[in-house]
């Protein structure tokens, strides 16, 4: 360990934990040295290296000059108080973990220096050697996980990009050609090319669906949601579903307007959950019975069948799980349990009255 200010390197000492102390009491900063000297640092490092500043000038320089493994610093400088202090060393460094220390008073600017980005926030009055390389320990950790998780979000993005760009303007010109192919030529022909335009369509629906869950899950604020009248979207659906089978019985219970936030995906979740019905609702005539119901702050659609019922209902809403024999990708109802998040919502399936599967969507009432 070393007490000496070593800015002039580039990176980090190999097999050593850089840490800047950003104090300008010098007993406080003095105190702090003493117990890294006296706990043991080796699941972060085989020594620590100490650099102590003691003004915000001084700390945007140290941060421009090198890395730094964690960052302990005083919000209150002879420069900078409270939370700019935070976010000026933020930016000066935004991969750099913070451990914001404070006085006993001030836990819950703490407490908004956690909200803005520092990691942790040790109160100086009750830091010893132990809570220290704790906090040191978790800071570094959670800079780590943080990091790892903003380099998949913009990997999702990428890809996200890619489905809507590339594959999509390709999938659209196919669908394009093969639309009038099917009516420049005639039997077999015309066949194939309405398959092709048919197929396609299908491809193109199952892209953006993935698309909104990509965005639905690297979205931190969620989707724009509008108010939605889910009466009329479960309608539609409902026809489509008489008309996939004859031996489909359909009954509705519901009122004649209600609205939730949603998007214009919601009738493509009702629609999934509505074609899984009759999918798994097992040989011979199936009855979905569908009921709305409006409650304090969500309305309650429930899309319950007589089928054979699902096992280990609990997975199904899982990525990559089926509701039964009937197989599938799974991604459907992974789908409806993603978009139903991002609206806010809840899902939850169970058994129904007459022993089938009964699914329950709860979404924000309008």
């Amino acid at each position: 360990m070393t007490g000496s200010d070593a800015r002039g390197e580039d990176a980090t000492a190999a097999g050593s934990t850089c840490i800047l102390i950003v104090e300008d009491n010098p007993g406080d900063a003095k105190l702090i040295e003493h117990h890294f000297a006296r706990e043991s640092f080796g699941e972060v490092g085989a020594d620590v290296e100490l650099t102590h500043v003691e003004s915000l000038t001084e700390t945007l320089s140290a941060l421009g000059e090198r890395s730094f493994d964690c960052v302990f610093l005083d919000l209150g400088l002879p420069e900078s108080k409270g939370l700019e202090t935070l976010k000026r060393a933020l930016d000066a460094e935004p991969d750099a973990p913070v451990v914001v220390l404070t006085g006993l008073d001030d836990r819950e600017l703490a407490v908004e220096a956690i909200q803005t980005g520092a990691q942790d926030y040790l109160v100086k009055d009750e830091i010893d050697p132990r809570t220290l390389s704790r906090s040191l320990r978790y800071a570094i950790e959670r800079k780590k996980q943080e990091r790892e998780l903003r380099q998949r979000t913009e990997q999702i993005e990428f890809f996200n990009s890619m489905l809507r760009h590339d594959m999509g303007n390709d999938l659209q010109l196919i669908r394009s050609r093969a639309a009038r192919l099917s009516r420049e030529v005639d039997g077999e022909q015309a066949t194939a090319a309405a398959d092709i335009v048919d197929r396609t369509d299908k491809i193109i629906n199952l892209a953006t669906k993935v698309r909104s869950v990509l965005a639905a899950v690297t979205d931190d604020d969620g989707r724009d949601r509008a108010v939605v009248d889910v009466v009329d979207e479960l309608a539609s659906e409902v026809e489509r579903v008489r008309a996939m089978a004859g031996d489909v019985t359909v009954d509705v219970d519901a009122p004649d307007d209600t609205f939730v936030f949603a998007d214009d995906l919601l009738g493509d979740v009702l629609k999934n959950l509505m074609t899984n019905a009759v999918e798994h609702g097992g040989d011979g005539a199936t009855t979905i019975e569908v009921t709305v119901e409006e409650q304090a702050e969500t309305v309650a659609v429930a899309i319950a069948d007589d089928g054979p019922g699902i096992d280990e209902p609990e997975r199904v809403l899982e990525r990559g799980e089926t509701a039964g024999p009937a197989g599938g990708t799974g991604f459907g109802l992974y789908f409806v349990a993603s978009m139903v998040d991002a609206y806010g919502g809840d899902v939850r399936i169970g058994e129904s009255d007459a022993g089938g599967a009964e699914v329950v969507v709860e979404l924000p009432a309008a």
